[in-house]
């Protein structure tokens, strides 16, 4: 494949969760997932009829051609149901060969927001449940720590870079507090395409500033 469709398809797996980067041909899953993660990705693509090989540290896909952009969509919006039996065929790389202490399911994530919850976790900020809205109520991420102003102080700091689709705030809970995505105005439709827009952003913005854990 050529880079440019290298990186289509990368964009893709990472607006569905799967933060990961292209290392000589190769889909590198990030070190913060686990074993799991990796058949889950696998799956995935396997299920859309994307034909994959081993590399090194993460797969290969076996084309010569360019992924149609209905399959990248397919990708991108797909929901647990898509993900099949995992392809024995792809060998498991040695960086997931090991025990890893996340248990996150990128497939049970609503796929509006599961690049945020990834990105939020891997930064040591810890959701305990999520949801995109599914087009009809505002997109939400609940946490039970007592990291509040952390999260309130990043998004701060990612609205300065960052133009969002819609008007994310921190809100205290009973317990713990939550991260919203409201409209802006009451008039503006819920769309799960620009959740997933700003939850890429954020993540990027996440990855690219953080340490890999917040005290």
């Amino acid at each position: 494949m050529k880079k440019r469709e290298l990186i289509e398809l990368r964009n893709s797996l990472r607006r569905r969760g799967f933060w990961v980067d292209i290392v000589e041909g190769e889909f590198v899953l990030d070190s913060w997932f686990s074993r799991s993660n990796y058949y889950e990705m696998v799956s995935l693509l396997s299920s859309l009829k994307i034909t994959l090989e081993a590399g090194n540290r993460g797969v290969r896909v076996k084309s010569n051609s360019s992924i149609p952009d209905e399959i990248l969509s397919q990708i991108e919006t797909a929901t647990c149901d898509v993900f099949r039996e995992y392809n024995t065929e792809v060998p498991l790389p040695i960086l997931f060969q090991g025990i890893s202490r996340n248990d996150l399911s990128i497939s049970e994530l609503d796929y509006g927001i599961a690049s945020l919850v990834f990105s939020l976790n891997k930064v040591g900020l810890y959701t305990s449940m999520s949801c995109d809205g599914h087009g009809r109520q505002e997109a939400k991420m609940w946490f039970n720590g007592n990291q509040m102003e952390e999260v309130r102080n990043l998004l701060e700091m990612a609205k300065r870079e960052i133009s969002f689709a819609y008007d994310w705030d921190v809100k205290k809970e009973t317990v713990g507090f939550l991260l919203i995505g409201r409209r802006r105005s009451a008039s503006d439709p819920l769309d799960v395409g620009k959740v997933q827009d700003d939850a890429l952003a954020f993540s990027e913005y996440l990855i690219n500033n953080c340490s890999p854990t917040i005290s």
